[in-house]
């Protein structure tokens, strides 16, 4: 392959890189850019953030429930 097949590879994946970057960090469709700006990557990792806290408060519910003592069979 050429100097110019390299040039051309380059480019194409330098203009890819930068539509992700674009995409991730750059603003949603419909944003107002005053102090309740968010990026979709903010929003991802708020989202993340939710989706922790309740799987953390399930899981605890689950565990409290399984230290309970269980009732025997013949009673």
């Amino acid at each position: 392959m050429g100097k110019s097949g390299y040039l051309l590879i380059g480019g194409l994946v330098g203009a890819a890189a930068g539509l992700v970057y674009t995409y991730l960090f750059g603003p949603a469709r419909d944003t107002v850019f005053d102090g309740t700006y968010r990026s979709r990557w903010d929003w991802a990792q708020e989202e993340g953030q939710r989706a922790a806290v309740e799987q953390e408060a399930e899981l605890r519910r689950q565990f409290e429930l399984a230290k309970l003592p269980k009732p025997k069979a013949g009673e």
